[in-house]
């Protein structure tokens, strides 16, 4: 059975604000400028604030589909708990530069975070499990998961070995019901939160492959997995429309892994890289100073 889809109050307010009545209109917009407010509200409050009436407070809330203010005002609630930074939230830093520098700083107090959070130990297991797999799938569910799997694949392809990266849910549960021992599931996740992502690990493991987790101790995805790599990196909450610092952790835990495989493997390694640059190189305009693809 699919979840059920929550209401969306805030966002039907603002849809549905310029085709109501001048006196729903007023009402929707002291709503919106202060949630926090009208979630306490009571219908005659309401009406006072807005300057309209109480029966108009009762028909607005039934006009929304709710049968009550009481009922409107638990789902309003749940909107604001589960995105009040995005209505308070500031969606600028400043000028520019302010800007430019407010994102590079979040980027490496990121990689700070994560740098503390390496373990040797864990790494090396993770390593030795991926270089001696016969296979290696990458599982990312949602935005930053999903292009870290897929940079994940281009990481290890070109150590020689063999990699794929998979995002759609069910080819999740799919592909994990063909792995078998001595596979090894790599699992993406900044929240660790991901029904699909999670179920998927279970199916692997139950055909004993192994699963490495690279995710926020704690979560639930952290709990259905063999090895842990944890990345735990606070969003922000002030500047809302930055994008997430959190796949700049996602991404060194890659790089960490992959700079150790290729010291891992070695020569084998090594001839794979070389054999890469030397044909883009060749194709492309006999340039040996750029990156290893572009």
């Amino acid at each position: 059975m699919s979840p059920p889809v929550a209401p969306d109050i805030v966002s039907t307010l603002k849809e549905n604000k310029p085709s109501m009545s001048k006196a729903d209109q007023r009402l929707a917009e002291l709503i919106l400028s202060d949630v926090d407010r009208a979630v306490h509200a009571s219908t005659t409050e309401l009406a006072e604030w807005s300057g309209t009436s109480t029966p108009t407070v009762t028909r607005f809330c039934r006009k929304l589909g709710f049968k009550s203010l009481r009922e409107f005002k638990v789902h309003l609630a749940q909107a604001r708990a589960v995105g009040e930074r995005f209505l308070t939230g500031q969606t600028s830093s400043g000028n520019h530069s302010e800007a430019a520098e407010q994102v590079v700083r979040r980027a490496q107090q990121a990689l700070e975070i994560q740098l503390g959070l390496f373990d040797s130990e864990r790494i090396q297991t993770a390593v030795s499990a991926i270089q001696n797999a016969r296979r290696i799938a990458v599982f990312g569910c949602g935005g930053g998961s999903t292009i870290v799997a897929q940079d994940t694949e281009h990481r290890l392809f070109r150590l020689g070995l063999a990699v794929n990266a998979y995002q759609d849910s069910q080819m999740l549960q799919m592909v994990a019901a063909t792995l078998k021992k001595g596979d090894v599931l790599i699992a993406i996740s900044t929240s660790g939160r991901v029904p699909d992502l999670t179920n998927a690990c279970e199916i692997a493991r139950h055909y004993e492959a192994t699963t490495v987790g690279i995710t926020r101790p704690g979560s639930p995805l952290s709990e259905h997995i063999d090895i842990l790599l944890p990345v735990d990196v606070p969003e922000e909450k002030q500047f809302v429309n930055q994008p997430t610092a959190s796949r700049y952790a996602l991404l060194s835990v890659i790089d960490v892994l992959a700079s150790e495989l290729a010291v891992a493997i070695g020569a084998p390694a090594l001839e794979n890289v070389r054999r890469i640059k030397h044909q883009l190189v060749s194709y492309r305009d006999h340039e040996d100073s750029q990156p290893l693809g572009d």
